[in-house]
Protein backbone atom coordinates (compact mmCIF):
# COMPACT_ATOMS: atom_id res chain seq x y z
CA UNK A 1 0.00 0.00 0.00
CA UNK A 2 2.61 2.62 0.95
CA UNK A 3 4.75 2.26 -2.71
CA UNK A 4 0.96 3.66 -4.17
CA UNK A 5 1.25 6.56 -1.14
CA UNK A 6 4.61 7.36 -2.61
CA UNK A 7 4.23 6.97 -6.40
CA UNK A 8 0.93 9.40 -5.45
CA UNK A 9 3.26 11.49 -3.67
CA UNK A 10 5.85 11.57 -6.20
CA UNK A 11 3.14 12.19 -9.21
CA UNK A 12 1.26 15.39 -6.57
CA UNK A 13 5.42 16.59 -6.62
CA UNK A 14 5.44 16.66 -10.16
CA UNK A 15 2.54 18.40 -11.29
CA UNK A 16 3.06 21.12 -8.78
CA UNK A 17 7.09 21.10 -10.32
CA UNK A 18 4.94 21.69 -13.48
CA UNK A 19 2.74 24.37 -12.12
CA UNK A 20 5.92 26.05 -10.73
CA UNK A 21 5.18 25.62 -7.28
CA UNK A 22 8.84 24.62 -6.85
CA UNK A 23 9.03 26.33 -3.23
CA UNK A 24 6.00 23.98 -2.23
CA UNK A 25 7.24 20.75 -3.46
CA UNK A 26 10.66 22.00 -1.85
CA UNK A 27 8.43 21.93 1.34
CA UNK A 28 7.12 18.28 0.70
CA UNK A 29 9.88 16.80 0.54
CA UNK A 30 10.76 18.41 3.98
CA UNK A 31 8.13 17.07 5.78
CA UNK A 32 9.14 13.64 3.81
CA UNK A 33 12.33 13.68 5.21
CA UNK A 34 10.93 13.50 8.91
CA UNK A 35 10.14 9.78 8.02
CA UNK A 36 12.20 7.81 10.63
CA UNK A 37 10.33 4.62 11.15
CA UNK A 38 8.76 6.05 14.13
CA UNK A 39 5.34 6.98 14.48
CA UNK A 40 6.30 10.29 15.84
CA UNK A 41 8.04 10.84 12.14
CA UNK A 42 4.62 9.64 10.40
CA UNK A 43 2.47 12.19 12.46
CA UNK A 44 5.55 15.29 11.87
CA UNK A 45 5.38 14.34 8.04
CA UNK A 46 1.48 14.63 8.15
CA UNK A 47 1.44 17.87 10.20
CA UNK A 48 3.87 19.81 7.71
CA UNK A 49 1.97 17.98 4.65
CA UNK A 50 -0.78 19.50 5.58
CA UNK A 51 0.68 22.89 6.56
CA UNK A 52 2.36 23.53 3.27
CA UNK A 53 -0.97 22.20 1.51
CA UNK A 54 -3.53 24.79 3.39
CA UNK A 55 -0.13 27.63 2.77
CA UNK A 56 -1.27 27.57 -1.13
CA UNK A 57 -4.26 28.11 -3.55
CA UNK A 58 -4.71 24.65 -5.41
CA UNK A 59 -7.44 23.66 -7.59
CA UNK A 60 -8.42 20.93 -9.73
CA UNK A 61 -6.81 17.86 -9.74
CA UNK A 62 -3.55 18.93 -7.67
CA UNK A 63 -5.91 19.70 -5.06
CA UNK A 64 -7.93 16.31 -4.73
CA UNK A 65 -5.06 14.28 -5.12
CA UNK A 66 -3.14 16.31 -1.92
CA UNK A 67 -6.24 15.67 -0.20
CA UNK A 68 -6.31 12.21 -0.54
CA UNK A 69 -3.08 11.59 0.08
CA UNK A 70 -3.76 13.42 3.55
CA UNK A 71 -7.01 11.31 4.02
CA UNK A 72 -5.28 8.16 3.37
CA UNK A 73 -2.17 9.26 5.85
CA UNK A 74 -4.88 10.17 8.18
CA UNK A 75 -6.74 6.90 8.10
CA UNK A 76 -3.65 4.99 8.35
CA UNK A 77 -2.43 6.63 11.68
CA UNK A 78 -5.79 6.43 12.91
CA UNK A 79 -6.12 2.66 12.30
CA UNK A 80 -2.62 1.39 13.46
Amino acid sequence: MMEDYWRKFDLLCSELDNEGRQNLVNELRKAQSYLNGLTDGWYDFLNSFETAIASQKLNGQTLQLANTLIDTLKNRLNNR
